[in-house]
């Protein structure tokens, strides 16, 4: 287990969230990237140059993903990446499943399918902290 300060994305209190640092692999790539943990979010979504820096052809991913709100005039596809933290995945890079987005500026956003399926979080929200670990079994 690790704990993790909430971050400010624009130094203001009321802007602290629970971010995460990871690093994403796809074959020999990587990515370090840091997403915003939402249990309100159905899936983890992954913005365009992420996958494209992760080595990702858009046209061989044919698996469309329906996204919503505002992400949703924007056509995704799912991508399988490994996902690892030195302090949460000492021995095992786990696998993630994304919503590549075609929007470029899309956050990337660590939501329930399946960020949440393989880790358990806890939030101290009064503290500015949150837990991550490796779900049971894991």
């Amino acid at each position: 287990m690790a704990r993790f300060p909430y971050v400010s994305a624009d130094n203001l209190p009321t802007s602290l969230m629970p971010r995460l640092p990871l690093t994403l692999i796809l074959g020999d790539q990587s990515v370090e990237v840091i997403g915003l943990l939402d249990t309100g979010a159905a899936v983890s979504v992954l913005p365009y140059p992420v996958g494209l820096a992760l080595g990702a052809v858009w046209e061989e991913q044919t698996k469309v993903v329906p996204l919503v709100g505002s992400l949703g005039q924007f056509e995704a596809r799912a991508l399988v990446v490994l996902a690892s933290h030195p302090q949460i995945t000492p021995n095992e890079a786990v696998r993630l499943v994304f919503a590549w987005t075609q929007l470029e500026t899309a956050p990337i956003i660590f939501g329930q399918m399946n960020f949440f399926l393989e880790f358990d979080v806890c939030f101290y929200r009064s503290q500015s902290m949150f837990d991550v670990r490796l779900k049971d079994g894991g």
